[in-house]
């Protein structure tokens, strides 16, 4: 039968093992069991002197962690509530936990001494500064970017009412310098801004569509400007620009820009058609070739009807074959 343990011995144990089990329960990995082990197992086997070295160890590790543990866990707390707060806001910690790490990994995985709790508060003090540093910065950046979403809003039209309010508070607690404040109302703008409609979205077209799409507008631009320099007077090139206005403000749809320019051309060269048709001029009052204007050859003739609608006026052998655009109809 094993002898009872001294009555010292047991008591200073007990009072090791309660001290510790509240250590642990804070967090500190005080390690209660181990001590407790070894301390029965050396009673058992009647090494006296040996369990009440391990029991000695063991208070001396209980006065140093009550002594140092105290700022230590302040210092964890502040870092791990910091931490969180990085987290809800959208801070990438993976910087910080490359410079800084886990204060509390860093104390679990050595063993506890006076040394690691001093280099725990160390990492912890760290983790705090640089995290009170990263926040506002970020939160900075991103009230940047909530305002530049609330001035396009703004200039749509939309109703900014709401996220103006919600933005004035975020810069209220910005100002304050108070970190849980600013986190809080930087979610609270966030979710206002989010509620304003989108801009819809433009879709871009290919280069090459664009191009295609410029050249047919110059094109159809430098043909209009020959039809108005041709016209006999002002009323007629007023009266041919305001058709083409006409025709080109149709809400009409093709299926390509180039068969839309081309209904748009022919619908010129039907109106100019019937207007000669109704107004026919009389040969008599057009002026000899070469009186005023330069016949012009038959491939600048570039407005409809230009080529069947010409009428030959031989003037000498280097002129021969060349055609005069007929006068445009008022």
């Amino acid at each position: 039968m094993m002898p009872p343990p001294p009555a010292g011995l047991s008591d200073r144990l007990a009072v090791l093992v309660r001290e510790g089990a509240k250590l642990e329960a804070e967090g500190l990995p005080f390690p209660t069991e181990q001590l407790k082990a070894g301390v029965t197992a050396a009673l058992a086997a009647s090494q006296t002197e040996q369990a009440a070295t391990l029991l000695k160890r063991g208070e001396s590790l209980l006065a140093v962690a009550t002594r140092d543990w105290s700022w230590v866990r302040d210092l964890l707390q502040r870092a791990d509530e910091l931490r969180q707060l990085a987290v809800s806001i959208g801070v990438d910690l993976q910087v910080l936990d490359a410079r800084v790490g886990s204060p509390r990994e860093q104390l679990k995985s050595q063993t506890l001494s006076a040394a690691s709790l001093g280099r725990a508060g160390a990492s912890a003090s760290l983790a705090v500064a640089v995290l009170h540093d990263t926040i506002p910065k970020y939160c900075v950046a991103e009230a940047q970017k909530l305002g530049e979403s609330i001035r396009l809003a703004r200039n749509r039209g939309e109703d900014v009412t709401e996220a103006v309010r919600r933005f004035s508070l975020l810069l209220q607690a910005i100002q304050d310098e108070h970190l849980v404040a600013t986190a809080n109302r930087l979610i609270e703008a966030r979710k206002a801004v989010a509620r304003i409609p989108r801009a819809p979205a433009i879709t871009n077209l290919p280069s090459e569509e664009e191009e295609e799409i410029l050249l047919e507008a110059r094109n159809l631009a430098r043909r209009l400007s020959k039809m108005k320099s041709r016209a006999r007077n002002a009323q007629a090139a007023a009266r041919l620009m305001t058709e083409v206005r006409a025709a080109l403000s149709e809400e009409r749809r093709f299926g390509t820009p180039e068969e839309e320019i081309e209904a748009l051309w022919n619908e010129v060269g039907r109106l100019t058609q019937e207007r000669r048709a109704a107004s026919p001029i009389d040969p008599t009052e057009l002026p000899p070739a070469g009186a005023g204007e330069i016949a012009a050859p038959e491939e600048e003739l570039d407005y409809p009807g230009a080529a069947e609608g010409a009428e030959e006026f031989p003037t000498s052998s280097r002129g021969r074959g060349r055609r005069t655009p007929p006068p445009e109809i008022l």
